[in-house]
């Protein structure tokens, strides 16, 4: 991606100081170092005729994730939330 400007150094490192803080609240104890992620977003806007426009975004760390690396962990995380969504007993 080439050199960040300080304010993405900064975010960048506010992001990944909160996914450290959301890992260890819901962890379980185990000593775990944080090397990746992908971050998914979805933002919507209206155009000058109100109709919506949402715009699916990704985030990785320091913006500085190999593509191939980004999409094996979508894929990944993506065929594990299909083996949990089938094997949910609640639906």
């Amino acid at each position: 991606m080439g050199s960040r400007t300080p304010e993405q150094v900064a975010a960048d490192d506010a992001l990944t100081a909160a996914i450290e803080q959301v890992l260890q609240a819901y962890g379980d104890d185990q000593a775990y170092i944080l090397t990746e992620y992908v971050v998914v977003t979805s933002q919507q806007r209206f155009d000058e005729d109100g109709d919506g426009i949402t715009a699916i975004g990704c985030i990785n760390r320091d913006s500085d994730v190999p593509y191939h690396r980004v999409l094996g962990l979508l894929e990944f995380a993506a065929t594990r939330t299909r083996k949990d969504i089938a094997t949910d007993d609640d639906e």
